[in-house]
């Protein structure tokens, strides 16, 4: 599905203004039990981008650890990311860059700037920023963020 989306623009702007600095607006919320979600936080081993090279993200609203979150990341043109899966069902918007994005049992999707892409919880997924621009994309997850290998 490719929708253009107004707040695409927006989320560039944030970008742009945070220069590729780790800021975390994050809110205070309970914490769950540990045994509910392996969440990977950017200043601890186990960041979204670890075993990424040239891979950063900014956290932008929310707590991860706890409940509903949004991020902005950017992967270096040609950078791959393995097949994994999350708990929540995760809603992406392209903000530059070109990433190529598959949904295990759908198709492969081009996720550039101002579209859209979401799909449900569990859908084990995997890609790459295709060569050519650096990617950055807007990524909202409305449960606590965890990462789940798998394989293909």
């Amino acid at each position: 599905m490719r929708k253009t989306l107004p707040f695409a623009m927006m989320a560039g702007a944030l970008a742009v203004m945070a220069g590729g600095t780790a800021v975390s607006l994050a809110e205070s919320r309970p914490t769950q039990a540990a045994d509910q979600v392996i969440y990977h936080h950017h200043k601890e081993k186990g960041s979204p981008c670890e075993g990424l090279e040239g891979c950063t993200f900014v956290q932008l609203k929310g707590d991860p650890k706890t409940g509903p979150s949004e991020a902005m990341f950017t992967l270096k043109a040609g950078t791959p990311f393995s097949p994994h899966w999350h708990t929540s069902p995760e809603r992406v918007v392209g903000v530059s860059g070109v990433m190529l994005w598959h949904v295990e049992g759908r198709k492969t999707y081009r996720v550039g700037a101002g579209d859209y892409l979401y799909y449900p919880s569990k859908a084990t997924h995997w890609g790459k920023c295709a060569p050519g621009a650096d990617c950055v994309y807007y990524v909202y997850d409305s449960q606590p963020y965890d990462f789940h290998p798998a394989g293909r």
